[in-house]
């Protein structure tokens, strides 16, 4: 059993960055060059009785720091490989849709000034031809000179 101050100073060692850091390529390098040593070492001593199985122990170990909130390296390269990718897929098509957006505002842009211009030149028309017709029914009262 722990006492609060060693839960204490377990949980301030945890917080520190450069512990976590540590442990995790401390804990990396003993899964990859350790295991087969642990192993040879553990069934060699006259001791190994009176310790777990040196699989089981890593096992242990492993399963401690997983509880913590570590992982092993190999997954998080794994993990931060595929946000990487994501990222990039995500930028391209935030792009593309970027891309699609702008040439659809032209597109329509375009068409709607089309539109204006027609309307604007049938206003026009239809005014030439109102003025033609009030001019021309006010004709015969034009006063000879």
């Amino acid at each position: 059993m722990m006492t609060p101050d060693q839960a204490k100073m377990m949980i301030d060692m945890f917080a520190n960055p450069m512990f976590r850091q540590g442990a995790g390529e401390f804990f990396s390098k003993m899964q990859q060059d350790g295991m087969e040593a642990a192993k040879k070492f553990w069934g060699t001593t006259p001791y190994a009785s009176n310790f777990p199985d040196a699989q089981q122990m890593m096992e242990r170990m492993a399963d401690f720091y997983s509880a913590l909130g570590f992982v092993p390296l190999a997954k998080y390269e794994a993990l931060q490989k595929e946000t990487d990718d994501l990222r990039a897929e995500n930028r391209l098509l935030r792009e593309t849709i970027r891309e699609l957006q702008q040439s659809f505002i032209a597109e329509g842009g375009a068409k709607a000034q089309q539109a204006w211009q027609g309307v604007i030149d049938k206003q026009m028309e239809m005014n030439r031809e109102v003025a033609k017709s009030f001019f021309d029914a006010f004709s015969p009262f034009k006063t000879p000179k």
